[in-house]
C-alpha cells in the first residue's frame, strides 16, 4: 500500500480553519480581495493559522493556500447561511 503524502500542519490547520464559512462568505471572499483580508482579521482562528502558514512559508503562498482552501470548501458542498 502506497504511504499516502504528509500534508504541512500550518497548511492542515489553515484549511482547517475555514471549514465553517458560509458559501456566501467565500464567494465574496474570492471575488474581492479586501474581504479575504477581513475574514482574516474578522475571525480569529483564521488569523492564527494564516500567521502560523505565513510564518512558515511566503507570504504569497500563504495567502494562494487560504484562497485554495476556500475554494475546496465552497467545492465541498454547501453551509446555510449564519
Amino acid at each position: 500500500m502506497a504511504a499516502t503524502p504528509q500534508i504541512n500542519p500550518t497548511r492542515a490547520t489553515l484549511e482547517a480553519a475555514v471549514l465553517d464559512l458560509t458559501d456566501d462568505e467565500i464567494v465574496e471572499a474570492l471575488l474581492r480581495r479586501p474581504l479575504v483580508d477581513e475574514i482574516i482579521t474578522r475571525r480569529n482562528d483564521i488569523k492564527q493559522a494564516f500567521e502560523a502558514r505565513k510564518g512558515y512559508a511566503w507570504p504569497a503562498e500563504a495567502k494562494r493556500n487560504l484562497l485554495s482552501a476556500l475554494a475546496r470548501r465552497l467545492d465541498s458542498g454547501r453551509v446555510a447561511s449564519s
